[in-house]
């Protein structure tokens, strides 16, 4: 009879031990790669308007207060609002109409974002400017992704040195 009443005690252990409720645990939202490439997206639509529409406040507001371009072919780096203005000013004196901008590659964490592609700057007469690659840094500020930093390379090969 000890046996039946330790086994029955038993079972009833092991029983409450399976009934054991769980408390739901809150999903929090978290960092998505998926949705900074959406951001990334909307923000690169935005960068090709604000140069066919020729709008520097908008070119200007795809970057962080501290957001930096660092151009090919040796001209400086150029950083806050009034570095990337004059950036603008000099890419609409260069007829510049349009550009294609192609992600490759997105990668990153909640801090920092990276994201390399190709570039294609289009003239007002429908021609080719300058071909190349990018690789830009992004970086939250109030909540938006923003360029952070924005560099460059050609792939157009210079010009040959002139002979004498």
């Amino acid at each position: 009879m000890k046996t039946l009443l330790l086994l029955a005690a038993g079972f009833a252990m092991l029983a409450a031990c399976n009934q054991h409720q769980t408390t739901p645990v809150p999903i929090t939202p978290g960092f998505s790669l998926d949705s900074v490439k959406a951001a990334i997206d909307a923000n690169n639509r935005a960068f090709t308007e604000s140069i066919e529409k020729r709008d520097s406040l908008l070119f200007i507001s795809g970057y962080t207060t501290d957001g930096c371009v660092i151009p090919d072919g040796g001209m400086p780096r150029m950083c806050g609002k009034e570095g990337l203005a004059q950036f603008f000013s000099y890419a609409m004196n260069m007829s510049v109409a349009s550009i294609k901008l192609t992600t490759t590659e997105v990668t990153g964490g909640e801090e920092l974002v990276s994201e390399e592609g190709n570039y294609d700057v289009i003239a007002k007469d429908g021609s080719s400017l300058d071909k190349g690659r990018f690789l830009v840094t992004w970086k939250k500020e109030s909540g938006t992704w923003k360029k952070y930093r924005d560099i460059w390379n050609t792939d157009v090969p210079p010009a040959a040195p002139a002979t004498k």
